[in-house]
């Protein structure tokens, strides 16, 4: 019994001995750090397909998007206490509410995004095909910017002006305190003319395909110039309504150093700049309002 024990012991401290001192120092299959995402193309892709998931569903009347709720266009009698919607509608609210919170949502999207801009381009293995590797990155990185400039219009027609970052990744770690926590609204005319700035370098230079027609079976969905100037247009059309456009109510709404964030005075030719956005994608011709079918009859 003895002698067991004693091979036993042996033949264990071999095996100890015997093993690598990295053998536990290994880095599951499931996990990658950020710099292998850029190293790969489906994992960049992978990437890109995440920041497409900010997008918010609007099919569903009620949930999660609050514009028919908080309007009179819809009043909500489902009886559950769980439904932001049936809150609202029962004038349970106030600004310290979190119902449809979203602005945590939306720059999470925003700081995806211009990762993936900031490092899309670092992609060797997509880029080791010198004809078609470019391309893709350059047209990978514009859907990002156009997602970007999404999820600032959705930040700017819930919240009114928001932080612009720009480019700017911030540390995921920064200190509440750190003056970049604390950055200043810019104004809603800034706000715009950054998304429509955005948009205008994507549509001027057709760093995109024009329509999903132009476009493979595959990639129905992704960003395109047509989405851009859809976008571009009712950015334009919200900044010229009377809610933003020298609407008095906002004439006190200023930031700490007193700069104002909406214009104090109605502009013209905002609906102008609206109108032109407008007509630019009636003029493409690749759109109808309705079809008619079965005119033979």
């Amino acid at each position: 019994m003895k002698f067991k024990i004693t091979l036993l012991a042996l033949a264990s401290a071999a095996c100890l001995t015997a093993c690598n001192d990295d053998f536990f120092d290994q880095v599951p299959d499931d996990r990658i750090t950020i710099e292998q995402v850029f190293q790969r193309t489906s994992y960049s892709e992978k990437y890109l397909a995440t920041v497409y998931s900010y997008i918010l569903n609007e099919a569903h009347r009620t949930s999660p998007i609050p514009w028919d709720p908080c309007s009179d266009d819809l009043d909500v009698t489902y009886d559950r206490e769980d439904y932001n919607s049936y809150q609202i509608n029962l004038g349970n609210w106030s600004a310290s509410s979190d119902y449809y919170e979203f602005w945590s949502h939306f720059y999470r999207g925003i700081r995806s995004a211009t990762y993936f801009i900031q490092h899309i381009g670092d992609n060797q293995e997509m880029l080791n095909d010198p004809t078609r590797g470019p391309l893709v990155v350059e047209q990978y990185k514009n859907e990002a910017r156009f997602l970007r400039a999404w999820f600032y219009y959705n930040l700017l027609r819930q919240y009114g002006p928001c932080v612009l970052l720009g480019d700017e990744v911030l540390p995921g770690d920064l200190d509440r305190d750190d003056v970049k926590m604390n950055l200043p609204r810019s104004s809603y005319d800034e706000c715009v003319d950054y998304i429509v700035g955005e948009l205008d370098d994507i549509i001027d230079n057709e760093r995109l395909p024009l329509h999903f027609t132009s476009q493979a079976d595959k990639d129905y969905g992704r960003a395109t110039l047509a989405m851009c100037m859809g976008l571009k247009s009712r950015v334009l059309l919200l900044a010229a309504s009377p809610q933003f456009n020298g609407n008095p109510a906002y004439a006190n709404v200023v930031n700490n150093d007193g700069k104002h964030l909406f214009a104090t005075e109605k502009d013209p030719e905002k609906w102008k700049r609206a109108a032109d956005a407008a007509k630019a994608i009636i003029d493409l011709n690749i759109f109808d309002l309705y079809k008619e079918y079965h005119t033979d009859g």
